[in-house]
């Protein structure tokens, strides 16, 4: 980091006290850059042209005093020196705008205070800068600002305070902050203490104005120290939130709106994929009958018919991903949890699925402890987890590729992952793996896009059931997370807590 450096006017026409003063800034090696008049034109001319930091002059000079540039000098600071120094001339030199003032003696003594008032000066200069910028910015905030002593008295307020508060300042100032505040908020129908949001550091209140009329306002408190330490005064920044309320309360009320709109679909939409359940079974068994009873008919009739019964199948399988969904949504989706063992329901649902597997030429293998591991679920739920999961990675594995089904024991909990060597799912798309709303949107638009000819070649399907199986583990006290494996495929793996452990939760 380079080391700051100060320009230097010096305002001198004794020969001999500026050239100790040179020597004293090159000993030292002072960081100073200097420029040396000797009168007041000269000084009036320089700086007219070059700004400095500091200006540094004797008080007596050829053609006037040091008080006859003082204007042109404007905010740089004056350090005004002499010799014949008394008090008077120092009050005189400071209500004329010099920063500090030093007197000569004749063996230049002064010169080694000098850095010092130099620095003190700059350092000064700097402190009123930035008081007059925070003023300003106080001033002219459109937050009401006041401040009080530790008496809570009111010592300042700025412009927005008066116009939010409806004071004058020589009416509040001096005054217990206290009249800003209500006795008693529950009873005019307010909120008492709340928090303005969730992300904000300032805190809700009720104050009241002059006229008495009430109102919110965030409101943040800081106390003020002296260089000591010691607590000085406190500053109230406070904001008026009537607004901002009002549109919490309406959005609150159109939210609670529409969320009994939406559960009022949800419980409908459940009651349709019953009743349509029940209709497909009428129509399944309708459908097996006539096979039955067609048994001696033509060989096309029997084809027919066991088209149809597929076709009811898959959409039964779709219906079935929908009211499951309508059920989560609705919060009417019964978990009857028991203990059993996980081991022996992997076991059951690869040894289901081997034959699916061996039909698309994927080699599907299992890594099961030779040991019961006993978890409180749903037996029934977390098989259709388990055949969603290991049935997807079938689906995905290439030709003469592998699915793999490791069930590990994690002290607490019990994890069952499902690796394949398929495509990896891009970074981006992990997420929406599990995001139903995603996925619906997802498959309207392929519908559409098939309705209209502009269905891409190959489309893969999109598979709602990834997206109730995490539901239906989080809602047993598990968790699931899919990951893209190094090298190629995916690995799919969710976790529940033992029997024991979600006995004691």
């Amino acid at each position: 980091m380079e080391d700051i450096r100060y320009k230097i006017l010096v305002v001198e026409d004794n020969e001999l006290d500026h050239m100790a003063f040179m020597r004293m800034v090159n000993k030292e090696k002072l960081p100073y850059d200097c420029t040396a008049v000797q009168s007041v034109s000269e000084a009036e001319k320089v700086l007219s042209t070059e700004s400095f930091d500091v200006v540094i002059s004797d008080y007596e000079l050829g053609d006037g005093i040091a008080f006859d540039f003082l204007e042109s000098a404007k905010d740089i600071p004056v350090i005004l020196v002499t010799g014949a120094g008394d008090e008077e001339l120092a009050v005189k030199a400071w209500r004329s705008g010099a920063y500090d003032y030093l007197i000569k003696d004749h063996e230049r003594n002064y010169l080694r205070t000098l850095p010092v008032t130099i620095e003190n000066v700059i350092k000064h200069k700097q402190t009123e800068e930035q008081l007059q910028l925070l003023s300003g910015a106080i001033r002219s905030t459109h937050d009401s600002v006041y401040i009080t002593d530790m008496e809570n008295k009111i010592i300042f307020v700025n412009k927005a305070f008066c116009e939010t508060y409806q004071y004058k300042k020589q009416d509040v100032i001096g005054k217990d902050a206290n009249i800003l505040w209500i006795d008693n908020p529950r009873g005019v129908g307010t909120r008492s203490v709340f928090r303005v949001s969730s992300s904000s550091s300032g805190v809700g209140f009720y104050h009241r104005r002059k006229d008495g009329s009430i109102f919110p306002v965030s409101l943040s408190r800081a106390i003020i120290k002296d260089a000591n330490k010691k607590e000085v005064a406190v500053v109230g920044v406070s904001h008026d939130i009537s607004e901002r309320l009002l549109l919490e309360d309406e959005l609150r009320t159109a939210n609670l709106e529409l969320k009994a709109r939406n559960q009022l679909k949800s419980e409908f939409a459940v009651l349709v994929s019953e009743r349509v359940g029940e209709l497909l079974g009428s129509l399944e068994l309708l459908v097996s009958r006539c096979k039955t009873q067609g048994s001696n008919e033509s060989g096309e009739l029997g084809k027919k018919l066991q088209r149809a019964q597929e076709e009811i199948g898959r959409i039964r399988g779709v219906l079935e991903e929908f009211l499951d969904i309508s059920r989560i949504e609705a919060g009417k989706l019964r978990i009857e949890s028991l203990d059993f063992d996980l081991c022996s329901i992997v076991s059951g649902v690869v040894q289901s699925l081997c034959v699916d597997a061996a039909s698309r030429s994927v080699k599907l293998q299992s890594q099961i402890p030779d040991c019961e591991l006993v978890v409180r679920a749903d037996y029934n739920r977390i098989k259709q987890v388990l055949t969603e999961l290991i049935g997807h990675a079938i689906e995905s594995a290439p030709a003469d590729g592998c699915v793999n089904v490791l069930v590990k024991d994690s002290a607490e909990r019990i994890a069952v992952e499902v690796t394949d060597n398929g495509p990896s799912i891009d970074r981006e798309e992990i997420y929406n793996v599990f995001n139903r709303y995603e996925q619906i949107r997802r498959q309207v638009r392929g519908d559409q896009q098939s309705a209209q000819g502009k269905s891409p070649q190959g489309q893969s399907k999109i598979n709602l059931g990834l997206a109730i199986v995490k539901d239906l583990v989080e809602m047993q006290g598990g968790s699931i997370v899919v990951e893209k494996k190094e090298g190629g495929g995916n690995s799919f793996c969710f976790t529940l807590p033992r029997a024991e452990v979600k006995a004691a939760l």
